[in-house]
């Protein structure tokens, strides 16, 4: 091939875990309400822009929820003594202990009032992992909090969304919009593979004096998986690491890497017979994942090696490789929106922009070829690009060349896009033979003095994120007559665990 914890993207609100024994009437609630919903947005008819589903949305304010105009309306008169005795609520909402949520909404009242919002057991106790006392006025204002469930809906416990309107001094109107819990998001964190070659490896070794060091640093990081031709059954595979994922409230991070044809044949050849067999795998690795949350590396190399420059595909096989990444992009489209997709673009060396059109002498692919190639291949289905996949270029050197693809994308398709970079091995920047300024930066063959790069965590400059992508200390494979690998380092074959490979580059030695 050529080519830890995660922070919340935006301000930073204090997480919130208050627990209140509080009555709560739902007198009015529908005796059954839809399927609770466990990922992505939890109360999806929050914007109120149609009536929402029977039995969602329930009052205890003395007349039925008012959803007309776009808002959600109550009027609460005086006489009430306690903040539960009017409410507005909604049944449904399904959690899980241990996982972040974030509750926002818009508000307002026809005079000042103080209301308190709540995600809480429906029942019971009303155990409340959140509860939060508001103070609106008739100016309407955005609220938001995010906060970690103490209790899991799966143990037997319904939980529900109150607004707590009662206990006021003065007849007043209420008006809400804008209703959201989120959860599975970025902000839960990455899924650490639990079966990673690190992993394997530390587990295996426990005397080891490397174990230590490469348990901390890397098998307690390693957040993507990747599949391939080696799943003989990836539907199953990959629903269980999915699964994994979901239950433990996070993330997880896939690589679909079986495309026919692989690598050109090099060290990491293989991939699928033809096309049939490629679109019937695929077609199983998107029914494991299910349309739950996850992001999926679509196809490293596979888009750049489609260029004519590569010279490795017929013009025949070319098409069929167009084909079977829009297949790939359309229906990974089709699972939804928690689902994100990242087609692979190459590297800033491989595909560095306007090289072409700067020199025509440099055989090198131009943006404005990966920007037709990637529209070839369903850009247009997919959330962005991955790029320095396997590579060892700085992240600054990664998101300069993303950020020009983009532009030229957006150009060349009228495609708005963004970006991951592989951050796993490029601490220290890409490598070039002592001595020989002529060699370019060589981008396989484990290189020495490569050093690991930040985990994966949410990106920055227009980066969507910055992801582990090749498994640090995975081997990228060796071929003895090739002058620009390093004389020194392991001979595994590309994909196998290389603890030496993994201390190097935990050391940067």
């Amino acid at each position: 091939m050529r080519t830890a914890s995660l922070l919340y993207a935006g301000s930073v609100i204090p997480l919130l875990a208050a627990s209140l024994a509080l009555p709560v009437h739902t007198a009015q609630a529908a005796s059954q309400g839809p399927a609770p919903l466990l990922y992505g947005e939890l109360a999806p008819e929050g914007a109120f822009t149609t009536a929402p589903p029977e039995g969602t949305w329930w009052s205890s304010t003395g007349s039925g929820p008012d959803h007309t105009g776009g808002t959600l309306k109550a009027s609460v008169a005086t006489g009430t003594n306690n903040r539960w005795d009017a409410q507005l609520g909604r049944d449904g909402i399904a959690l899980r202990a241990g996982a972040l949520y974030t509750l926002s909404f818009e508000a307002r009242s026809s005079v000042a009032s103080t209301v308190r919002a709540t995600v809480q057991q429906a029942s019971g106790s009303f155990e409340a992992p959140f509860a939060q006392d508001v103070t609106l006025d008739p100016v309407s204002r955005r609220y938001q909090w995010t906060f970690r469930s103490t209790i899991d809906t799966a143990a037997g416990a319904s939980a529900q969304i109150t607004f707590q309107l009662g206990g006021q001094n003065a007849p007043t109107d209420f008006t809400f919009d804008n209703v959201s819990l989120t959860t599975s998001t970025a902000r839960e964190g990455f899924f650490v593979d639990p079966g990673s070659n690190a992993r394997t490896w530390v587990d295996a070794h426990p005397t080891d004096d490397r174990t230590d060091k490469i348990r901390t640093r890397i098998a307690d990081r390693t957040t993507v998986k990747w599949f391939g031709g080696w799943n003989t059954d990836v539907q199953t595979d990959v629903d269980s690491y999915v699964s994994a994922a979901t239950a433990a409230g996070q993330v997880p991070t896939l690589v679909a890497y079986n495309i026919p044809g692989r690598d050109c044949g090099g060290a990491s050849g293989g991939g699928a017979a033809d096309a049939e067999a490629y679109k019937k795998w695929m077609a199983g690795f998107v029914a494991g994942i299910a349309g739950r949350p996850a992001i999926v590396i679509l196809e490293p190399d596979a888009v750049a090696q489609a260029d004519v420059e590569e010279n490795c595909l017929t013009p025949e096989r070319r098409e069929a490789r167009f084909d079977m990444l829009w297949y790939a992009s359309q229906h990974l489209d089709a699972q939804g929106p928690y689902v994100k997709t990242y087609l692979d673009a190459g590297n800033a060396t491989w595909t560095l922009g306007l090289r072409r059109e700067d020199d025509p002498a440099d055989n090198g692919i131009g943006l404005s070829d990966m920007a037709d190639m990637l529209g070839r291949s369903g850009i247009h289905l997919a959330d962005g690009v991955a790029v320095n996949v396997a590579n060892y270029h700085s992240t600054d050197i990664s998101n300069d060349y993303a950020r020009r693809l983009a532009a030229r994308v957006k150009e060349r398709l009228g495609v708005d896009t963004t970006w991951v970079v592989d951050t796993s091995r490029n601490g220290n920047g890409a490598y070039k033979i002592p001595g020989d300024e002529t060699s370019g930066q060589v981008g396989f063959c484990n290189p020495s003095l490569r050093k690991l790069g930040s985990a994966s965590r949410v990106g920055e400059d227009g980066a969507a994120y910055y992801l582990w992508i090749k498994n640090p200390g995975d081997s990228d494979g060796r071929h003895a007559d090739d002058t620009r690998c390093p004389a020194e380092g392991p001979q595994y074959k590309a994909g196998d665990f290389s603890p030496e490979f993994a201390a190097r580059l935990i050391d940067g030695s």
